[in-house]
């Protein structure tokens, strides 16, 4: 794997891909007739790979290493970005992050001064959220494991170890310690439904088989609260399956609505309306918080929103993805797959927004820090001050984000800003060298992340979002 490619944003991103836009994977018998002379071609080309090339006996499997790369070279296309090949280890990606199930407690944490595991999510009809853990939670102990004494990973291990068993929890909240059995299992990590005081916050991560029913229940929710003004954040959904769009749509929109359009390639137009077993939850207010990873089924629920709701709706962040095109999947026995596009989809009101994305009605961008990305730091890895590192931008926005002195935020490591890392690693017990290690980086890591979970305000797109739902 390249370096390019092992790139991470430090907030999560829940995008690998923009597989958005799948429809129900089909079986499909296609037959063309290809001109003779082009297949001859095709043929001559194979035969002589396979019987006279140089390193035709130094390639294992040589017969269908040759048919995947002509099948990947046909599928790359330069008009469609989205018409893909997916071999093995690419179909099961891709098919994953189309689920959206995971197997666990069903929350989204964050590490605290004490080591304690502090909810930030709780998704919808997990086991955690059944039980009533809420956001703000201080998981001390699961069974004999000591939170502070262990990390992250060993204490999620031993909870997939432990599907379908019970296990104890203990926590704090408001100070005061509880205690609670659960029983890992399998959820979808696609809804989180907040309730706040005069208004509601959904987060919605994807569009995967189950977040329909799961969206539906998050606003039951909110109408059962007496909520009226909806924050819904988009940001960073990269889109799924475009019948969970209807289907969240429904609960959105008036029964009988269109919630987009589709045109084929000879022009035929199909409406696609809403979902007959959701009901609308009506809503005062909803404020859309989406940017330039919102994308494909992300942009089919805004344009439905904002065609049929009009001014009820507002779009805060930044202008989104633009995939204004729809895809199906085409399965084989060996488990790869082929997804092509079939279709461009427009706004109820005939909108394309096909390589152009909606603009936001209120733009805001986020900080720096949020916006930041890194490659992964290994053991051997160094950031010498007065040198160039492709992580010293990271490095140095990061100190800067905590409060220590630094000159400039590029991928030059200066000697000011190497003051600025002294004196993190004196206020941290560390050695201090003035140079970035793999043992300062992950602590400054763990530092930040600490503080933009603690300290909600730095989302300066959320907080006008809130605002907006509040007036």
């Amino acid at each position: 794997m390249s370096k390019k490619s092992q790139k991470i944003l430090i907030v999560l991103l829940c995008i690998a891909c923009f597989g958005a836009g799948i429809s129900v994977p089909m079986i499909l018998d296609h037959t063309s007739s290809v001109d003779s002379k082009e297949q001859k071609k095709f043929g001559t080309i194979y035969s002589i790979l396979n019987t006279d090339w140089y390193y035709s006996n130094k390639i294992k499997n040589l017969d269908s290493t040759l048919i995947e790369q002509a099948i990947t070279g046909m599928t790359t296309l330069d008009k469609d970005a989205h018409t893909n090949y997916f071999n093995l280890e690419q179909a099961k990606a891709f098919s994953t992050s189309l689920e959206g199930s995971n197997v666990g407690l069903g929350i989204s944490f964050y590490l605290n001064e004490n080591k304690h595991f502090v909810v930030s999510n709780v998704y919808i009809n997990s086991t955690a959220d059944k039980k009533g853990l809420k956001p703000n939670d201080e998981i001390i102990s699961i069974d004999d494991l000591n939170c502070s004494e262990n990390d992250s990973d060993s204490i999620i291990k031993y909870i997939k170890s432990h599907e379908g068993k019970s296990v104890k929890i203990k926590y704090l909240r408001d100070g005061k310690e509880y205690t609670t059995n659960l029983i890992p299992g399998t959820f979808d990590s696609t809804v989180v439904c907040n309730i706040y005081d005069g208004y509601g916050e959904i987060i919605l991560s994807s569009f995967s088989e189950n977040s329909g029913k799961d969206f539906s229940k998050a606003m039951s929710r909110l109408q059962e609260a007496g909520i009226k003004k909806l924050v819904l954040d988009l940001r960073n959904n990269g889109g799924g399956y475009l019948n969970a769009a209807l289907e969240i749509s429904s609960s959105l929109i008036p029964s009988k609505s269109v919630v987009f359009k589709e045109k084929d390639k000879n022009g035929k137009i199909t409406k696609q309306k809403t979902k007959n077993e959701f009901s609308q939850v009506k809503m005062d207010k909803i404020v859309v918080l989406q940017n330039e990873n919102t994308a494909s089924a992300s942009e089919v629920l805004i344009g439905a929103l904002k065609d049929n709701l009009g001014d009820i709706v507002t779009t805060v962040g930044t202008t989104s993805y633009g995939k204004g095109t729809e895809q199906v999947t085409v399965p084989f026995s060996d488990g790869t797959s082929f997804k092509y596009t079939v279709a461009e989809w427009y706004t109820p009101n005939g909108t394309s927004i096909n390589k152009k994305g909606f603009k936001p009605d209120i733009e805001v961008e986020l900080g720096e820090v949020k916006t930041t990305s890194y490659y992964k730091f290994k053991k051997k890895d160094v950031i010498k001050k007065d040198s160039v590192d492709d992580n010293a931008k990271a490095l140095q926005v990061y100190l800067q984000y905590l409060g220590y002195s630094v000159d400039r935020t590029d991928t030059y490591f200066s000697n000011t800003s190497s003051q600025g890392l002294v004196n993190f690693q004196q206020d941290n017990d560390l050695e201090a060298t003035g140079d970035c290690d793999k043992t300062t980086w992950d602590l400054l890591v763990e530092k930040v992340l600490l503080k933009m979970n603690e300290t909600p305000s730095d989302d300066v797109q959320r907080q006008k979002a809130i605002e907006e739902a509040q007036k």
